[in-house]
């Protein structure tokens, strides 16, 4: 009984000291990162390296890829020369290393660069393949001729003023239902936003080191997010009390476009909370969560609700090269066009409708629109 009593004593010795030992590195946000024994977490290992306190200190002050510098307000310069000290006495457990870090070598900026590049690579040739044929669907092609003629430049301009003030602006909205404009506005100037961040962050911050919320990159991101969520929410409310929303045939792949880009904003959220408070159980598998909503996002994005925003600005700028061209006294067969590709559409449906039911010559029919 008295050898157990002592072989406790010096367990708990043994202990209070491993812990008095590495005090001043278990309350700084290193170990949120690097791990409770420093065998790393979303940062890799720092248990037993002996750096040299300089070099340690530069790292600490300055940071090293995605870890952001730690100022001397944060971190005394006492507690620094603590931490580094007690580092170099941790043991080496390559046991501890936990599957996050493994992970997380995986997902480095390079690599998960490389991977989202392969993502939007797939999403543009299949986007560029569904523009094709909505545009060949809406006559394009039987149009081209009549652009030759009217001239491709200015037919060029058309479609570019177009693209701008019908497509981005959206610009019939605005004359007609301000309110809606606004809501519509939230997800399109928000999402807009968020790329936009992500490619200046690519070029002004490429390790993805955390930034201040006050710096012009992070409110920028922030801001886009809160108005692509609140835009998400208007949808999902519209959803409820909409008893019209269901056209009977795209709302699947409307709501599976509003369920994606709610995850994607809310897991962003989400990762940037955890790594500020420091819960670094919960750093890797929430940022592997975003990761996961923003790859298919960007790949279910030609088959949902998504490619609106490309498909119905390119049919508005064909209706406006087609409106301009009727005007200008260039015989194309009509005076005007009432909507988006519905002359040139409708007239492709309805001759393969005819030749599907046999009969002959349907390439001599014509169908007029009059305004």
């Amino acid at each position: 009984m008295q050898r157990l009593s002592k072989l406790g004593v010096a367990l708990l010795f043994v202990l209070a000291f491993g812990i008095s030992h590495a005090d001043t590195y278990i309350g700084t946000n290193c170990a949120g990162c690097h791990g409770q024994t420093g065998m790393g977490g979303l940062g890799p290992p720092v248990a037993s390296k002996k750096y040299d306190l300089e070099y340690f200190r530069d790292i600490i002050r300055q940071g090293k890829g995605m870890m952001p510098g730690t100022s001397e307000s944060e971190l005394s310069e006492e507690d620094l020369v603590k931490v580094h000290e007690e580092l170099a006495a941790m043991p080496w457990n390559e046991d501890e290393i936990p599957i996050a870090f493994k992970v997380g070598q995986f997902l480095s900026t390079k690599n998960t660069g490389r991977i989202f590049l392969v993502v939007f690579g797939i999403a543009t040739l299949c986007s560029a393949f569904v523009l094709y044929r909505w545009l060949k669907f809406a006559g394009f092609g039987v149009l081209f001729p009549y652009m030759v003629r009217f001239g491709l430049i200015k037919s060029a301009w058309i479609g570019l003023k177009s693209l701008i003030v019908d497509g981005f602006l959206v610009g019939s909205l605005w004359k007609s239902n301000k309110h809606r404009w606004f809501m519509h506005g939230l997800m399109l100037y928000g999402m807009c936003g968020l790329m936009l961040g992500d490619i200046l962050m690519h070029f002004f911050n490429p390790t993805r080191a955390d930034l201040p919320l006050a710096h012009p990159i992070k409110s920028l991101l922030v801001l886009s997010g809160i108005a692509v969520f609140a835009g998400v929410g208007y949808v999902m409310y519209r959803y409820k009390t909409d008893r019209y929303i269901d056209n009977g045939l795209t709302l699947g792949k409307d709501f599976l476009f509003l369920n994606l880009l709610f995850h994607t904003v809310l897991s962003g959220f989400l990762s940037m909370l955890v790594n500020r408070l420091g819960i670094s159980d919960y750093v890797m598998p929430i940022y592997i969560y975003h990761l996961a909503s923003v790859a298919l996002l960007v790949l279910t994005a030609p088959f949902t609700r998504f490619s609106h925003a490309f498909i119905v600005p390119a049919m508005v700028a064909t209706t406006r090269i087609a409106d301009a061209i009727a005007k200008s006294g260039v015989d194309i067969g009509f005076t005007r066009e009432p909507s988006p590709g519905r002359h040139h559409k409708t007239e492709r449906m309805a001759k393969d409708a005819l030749a599907k039911i046999g009969l002959k010559n349907v390439q001599d029919i014509r169908i007029r629109y009059y305004p």
